[in-house]
């Protein structure tokens, strides 16, 4: 019995997917292990009553804002391109059937509002979708589709970072190096002690590998994580940072969706300061279409200011 070509690429898209879970369990195993390393076997070492229950609500403070905003960004499906960027089949055929496909999808896309162009001037266009691509969206071979806003597609979350939850990804973030940098902290005065007074109690290897663990996801996600305030204070996606959009007149603009710090920061974590360090949306906007900043002289045909 014979395999056709498509369930051959079906199962190796399965296997794909499955592989793209594995940063992923391997993160929520070393969170658990280092649940019982800081709670029973770095606990155990706190003789202060008080102290051992200050420090343990802290700690599952940051763990439990830590894991919400993990879990959102993992499992927060990206944002498609909406359905009336997608050409139906009549239009495709006109397309393929054509040699005149740029006139035909230009004609095409009237019905949406695209300013981006690439970089030759033509109308944004995905053949793996069928569809306009919306500003600022891009196809992820991973996800199969095109992603709003994308970002990039990160293996930690197995999923793609875009509009739909790039505010989770930055949480995610913050918590990431507060989570990790709370435990080294944590550990410091522990093993300072325990290598003065060599001949006492010896050094708990649980709470060594969990220090060490620690600080370097702790050194390494901040890193990261400086990286995407900046792009976050500067409206710009990680795409968009290595090469800049184009637009109506053959130009790019690395700077066409800067608002000022504020605004870019409200965007995508919204208006409502309650909300902000809480991973549950509340975000800006639709995902296909945004706000630029104003221009006094411009050799396009964008708007000087366009609403969100």
């Amino acid at each position: 019995m014979s395999i056709s070509q498509d369930e051959t690429k079906g199962c190796a898209y399965r296997c794909q997917r499955c592989s793209m879970f594995i940063p992923v369990i391997f993160v929520f195993a070393l969170i658990a292990w280092s649940y019982y390393a800081f709670i029973v076997a770095y606990g155990a070492n706190i003789h202060n009553l008080g102290l051992r229950i200050f420090i343990s609500i802290l700690y599952h403070i940051l763990l439990v804002m830590f894991l919400w905003s993990y879990a959102m960004a993992i499992f927060t499906a990206p944002a498609p391109s909406p359905k009336h960027f997608y050409l139906t089949e009549e239009e495709h055929a006109n397309m393929r059937s054509s040699d005149r496909g740029r006139e035909v999808l230009a004609s095409v896309s009237q019905r949406v509002t695209v300013y981006e162009r690439t970089t030759t001037g033509a109308v944004r266009y995905c053949e793996l979708c069928r569809c306009i691509k919306p500003d600022r969206s891009h196809h992820c071979s991973m996800c199969m589709q095109c992603v709003l806003k994308m970002d990039h597609h990160c293996p930690w979350v197995g999923n793609c970072v875009g509009f739909s939850n790039y505010k989770y990804f930055v949480l995610f973030l913050t918590y990431t190096v507060l989570y990790t940098g709370f435990i080294a902290l944590c550990c410091i005065p522990y093993i300072t002690n325990v290598w003065k007074h060599r001949s006492d109690d010896p050094l708990n290897f649980h709470v060594l590998i969990m220090f060490l663990i620690s600080l370097v996801f702790c050194i390494t996600v901040f890193g990261l994580f400086v990286f995407h305030v900046f792009l976050l204070v500067h409206n710009k996606t990680t795409l968009e940072s290595s090469r800049p959009p184009c637009f109506r007149g053959g130009f790019a603009d690395a700077k066409r969706y800067d608002l000022g710090g504020c605004g870019n920061f409200k965007q995508v974590f919204g208006i409502n300061p309650l909300l902000w360090v809480f991973p549950v949306w509340s975000g800006i906007g639709e995902g296909h279409h945004f706000e630029t900043r104003a221009y006094i002289s411009t050799d396009t045909d964008v708007p000087d200011r366009v609403p969100a």
